[in-house]
């Protein structure tokens, strides 16, 4: 039985790896496809690496039995809880460092 478990690790160990793989080339590939494009900016390549990615995690998630339904809201949850704050109180820090300039 132990032996079994270790298989199904090793199965999802590769499978991760690939998955890996893919996003990478993936991103990689539009990285390159925006710069030969004169039509495509910064910000649509970074919307959809963005997408990319979450799709690959969300995948990721479900693959190896995490409940991503649940995991993600709580991760959003915590995330404006713990960091959107600090990053509020730095960008206030820099408003008044830049307004005190002038």
């Amino acid at each position: 039985m132990n032996e079994i478990m270790w298989v199904d690790f090793i199965f999802q160990l590769i499978f991760l790896i690939i998955l890996a793989a893919i996003v990478a080339l993936i991103v990689l590939a539009i990285r390159a496809l925006s710069k030969r494009s004169k039509q495509m900016d910064t910000f649509v390549t970074n919307i959809i690496i963005t997408i990319v990615i979450l799709l690959a995690l969300w995948f990721a998630l479900d693959f190896i039995g995490v409940n991503a339904s649940y995991l993600v809201p709580k991760l959003i949850e915590w995330a404006t809880k713990f960091i959107f704050p600090w990053v509020v109180l730095y960008w206030f820090i820099r408003l008044t460092k830049s307004l005190e300039k002038r």
